[in-house]
């Protein structure tokens, strides 16, 4: 028997926003069962990965990282020079280094990696709440904390903290696994997010992102997305909430208005609408077309003057003709959307999009993809460089040196988006101050205080 206050973990989170979150909870949980937290990797005795499985390049970076940990725990031997304690005494038996896989890859692909990847000490699935205790059971563990923990982040001292409503989609786009992944879309609990949202703030947050596959679809006892962020926004602390990910046909009137209402609520909002091209969504599984797009970011723009839309892009999806990549382009630039990202369409077993003919060949896909990030790009510069002798509230988030603080404005997301570089003598960490832009570069900004 092993004890855990006598051993150390570490997580490598992986992937989305959204998984980060889960890290977070597997983060509390074992502090809350009396395990210590390593300084690094190679000091941990038990190291968690918790994997992506949503396209190939985040299966691949998932695979690596467990055949890293794996090495690592392998060249560890039978483990650590010290010896644990127990009831009588002291133990002769050491603890040799654990790798343990967890989340959408092992959910997805648990055969294979077993088969595959015998090094792997202990393959869990979707991380949940019966997660410490099953490998307190696999290791001969015994734990020494009782219940769940708060969540506690991976990284500490963050100016943001990413708060995710519901988990699982019922969207079912044909190119998208999440569903076979996550399940159906449920919601959690007002109050469960309402804890979340002040223990964040309690350690530092002042801001709060709220992330879901879907957060427009947000459902619970007759709540709703703008529900939420109107008692998140009661939260005494919290400067910034931040909307991310918001799909086209959920996003309504309602939510608009919390956005232009809500003094709390950053003028930026993620809406992933993938393609413009109404041929290309109705296969995608999804509706709308460039039209129908153009009138949901016209009625953004006239109800919340001044917002961001960020948004994401598939091209080489199958069937993706020519005529479908131009329907595409020319909305990009009829839109002229502040921020967005692409990727090229790769096929996910058992989605409906896999069994399509036609598909794109790789080469036209890349030049299609550098193609429309182009044009992105440039529409991006010219949206900064127009913000030059305007004010913008800026998060202070870190000092560069002397005279050069960084930070974000409010309209950029943590992580996706751009710098601001903030010329100072003194400022405050988390603070929020209007600034002056003087300066502009292909996604960042400079400025000073005013």
């Amino acid at each position: 028997m092993f004890y855990s206050s006598d051993l150390t973990y570490t997580v490598i989170s992986l992937g989305c926003s959204k998984n980060l979150v889960d890290s977070e909870r597997i983060n509390g949980d074992m502090a809350a069962a009396g395990f210590s937290r390593a300084d690094s990797i190679d000091s941990a005795d038990i190291i968690i990965v918790n994997t992506c499985g949503f396209i190939t390049p985040a299966k691949e970076e998932s695979i690596e990282a467990l055949f890293d940990a794996s090495t690592l725990a392998e060249r560890s031997g039978e483990g650590a020079d010290k010896p644990f304690g127990t009831a009588a005494g002291v133990s002769c038996k050491k603890f040799r280094t654990r790798t343990v896989a967890v989340g959408c890859l092992t959910k997805r692909y648990r055969r294979e990696l077993v088969e595959e990847m015998p090094e792997i000490d202990l393959i869990y699935g979707i991380p949940d709440e019966k997660f410490t205790a099953r490998l307190c059971r696999a290791f001969d563990i015994e734990a020494g904390g009782e219940g769940r923990g708060r969540r506690a982040p991976i990284v500490e001292g963050l100016s943001y903290s990413y708060l995710k409503i519901s988990d699982g989609c019922s969207n079912r786009c044909s190119y998208c696994a999440i569903p076979l992944i996550r399940g159906r879309n449920r919601s959690f609990p007002l109050e469960t997010i309402l804890r979340d949202a002040n223990d964040a703030v309690a350690l530092g947050a002042v801001e709060l992102d709220i992330v879901a596959q879907d957060i427009a679809a947000y459902r619970h006892g007759g709540l709703r997305l703008e529900n939420v962020i109107e008692s998140v926004s009661r939260i005494e602390g919290l400067k910034w909430i931040r909307l991310l990910y918001c799909h086209p046909d959920h996003l309504d009137g309602r939510i608009i208005r919390a956005v232009a209402e809500n003094a709390k609520v950053a003028k930026y909002i993620d809406i992933p609408f993938q393609h413009a091209s109404g041929r290309i969504l109705r296969s995608m599984g999804r509706k709308g077309d460039a039209e129908s797009h153009l009138a949901l970011i016209g009625r953004l723009r006239d109800a919340v003057p001044g917002i961001r839309i960020r948004s994401t892009f598939m091209v080489g999806y199958p069937g993706e003709e020519e005529e479908d990549f131009g329907e595409l382009m020319a909305f990009l630039k009829a839109a002229a959307i502040d921020k967005a990202g692409a990727f090229s369409y790769s096929p996910e077993e058992g989605t409906a999009a896999a069994a399509l003919k036609d598909g794109v060949p790789d080469k036209l896909k890349r030049d299609r993809y550098r193609k429309l990030m182009a044009l992105q790009r440039k529409i991006s510069a010219g949206k900064l460089e127009g913000m030059i002798g305007t004010t913008v509230p800026v998060l202070v988030e870190e000092r560069l040196d002397e005279r050069t603080f960084l930070g974000r404005s409010e309209y950029d997301a943590p992580e996706v988006d751009g710098i601001f570089y903030l010329t100072a003598r003194d400022a405050r960490i988390k603070s929020i101050v209007p600034a002056l832009v003087t300066g502009a570069a292909e996604y960042d900004l400079y400025g000073e205080p005013v």
